[in-house]
């Protein structure tokens, strides 16, 4: 009668939990290093308006004098489906700065309207900031692209009605 036996290499088990050892080293430094990084950067918190500070804002003297130098240009509003299947409301335009000074942020409140003029959705935006874009201030007599993306928009939203008005700038 033959016995059968199993012939085990303790050697082939060592190496198999060293190598085991080391890519949960390997893969709990890696995880430490993105918590760490998590905690020193958090995500922003909300998608609201830049707080930029140094920011004029409607009823200080400077900012209804330096307001009359923005234009908007070219402003139309489309729709359009996100990743998510759900409508957003794009909004395009260019910002031309006819001021004397170089132009740093603006903040812009968009009001849209469905097909009986009532308030569908509004959001403040910050399409021109320090940080975004170029990272560089406007020039005088310089024109710049800006789209502000809204969602999500309900099924009587109508394009043709948009409210655009500058709630804030700031000048270097």
């Amino acid at each position: 009668m033959d016995q059968w036996s199993t012939v085990t290499d303790s050697s082939n088990r060592k190496v198999i939990v060293y190598l085991t050892a080391a890519v949960l080293a390997v893969a709990g430094t890696i995880l430490l290093f993105y918590v760490r990084y998590q905690q020193k950067n958090p995500p922003p918190l909300s998608s609201g308006p830049a707080v930029i500070p140094g920011m004029l804002r409607p009823g200080d003297s400077n900012f209804e004098y330096y307001r009359n130098r923005i234009r908007l240009e070219n402003v139309k509003a489309s729709l359009g489906i996100n990743f998510a299947q759900s409508r957003i409301a794009i909004i395009e335009g260019t910002i031309v700065n006819v001021g004397d000074r170089k132009l740093e942020a603006l903040e812009l409140h968009i009001a849209l309207y469905d097909i009986y003029n009532k308030l569908s959705k509004e959001k403040t935006a910050t399409p021109l900031r320090p940080g975004i874009g170029l990272n560089k201030p406007m020039e005088p007599l310089e024109r710049r692209y800006f789209r502000v993306n809204i969602e999500p928009i309900e099924q009587l939203w109508n394009p043709k009605t948009l409210q655009i008005e500058i709630t804030g700038l700031k000048y270097r």
